[in-house]
């Protein structure tokens, strides 16, 4: 039986560790499992905490298009469309921007000292992310590394100082 808390959550107000990752930032989302009655509404929500110079590394969501609005701080954003050509913006308070659906994209905390934060929706249940460089370089099994130095022009030594930098 559905229940009028079953449509709400405050999993949105806590902050989130920026520490807990290479980047500095941290990603809290809205699901079935802290707000059931989301399920099926094809929506998602996400608190974005951003440290001071933190970045949200290039990635994209394979099901869903984004739009975040910057709440505190002020922020680099871009995306990249299929012809390489990269769509940046400077954001601050009060400012959203738009990530198209399967586009690679980041958000940059430009300020070195202050946090950020940014809240976004996306329209998916499940949008997916995937971070470009843990997905060439921290692989489990590891793609083999001629694959790695051809395609970024890099040497051996490279892909293994990279793959050591990132956790893989």
């Amino acid at each position: 039986m559905a229940l009028p808390s079953h449509f709400m959550t405050s999993v949105l107000s806590k902050p989130g560790d920026t520490g807990a990752n290479l980047f500095g930032f941290n990603v809290t989302l809205t699901n079935t499992n802290n707000m059931p009655g989301s399920n099926t509404q094809g929506l998602t929500m996400a608190r974005i905490d951003i440290a001071g110079g933190g970045l949200v590394p290039p990635h994209a969501h394979p099901r869903a298009s984004e739009v975040t609005l910057v709440l505190t701080g002020t922020l680099l954003v871009g995306f990249v469309d299929t012809s390489y050509r990269l769509f940046t913006q400077q954001l601050r308070v009060g400012d959203s921007f738009v990530f198209p659906r399967g586009m690679s994209h980041f958000l940059y905390n430009l300020d070195q000292k202050e946090p950020a934060l940014t809240i976004s929706g996306l329209n998916s249940q499940n949008p997916g992310s995937q971070i470009s460089a843990l997905s060439n370089f921290a692989t489990k099994p590891a793609i083999l590394d001629d694959i790695l130095k051809k395609s970024y022009r890099i040497s051996g030594q490279d892909v293994e100082r990279i793959r050591k930098n990132l956790g893989g």
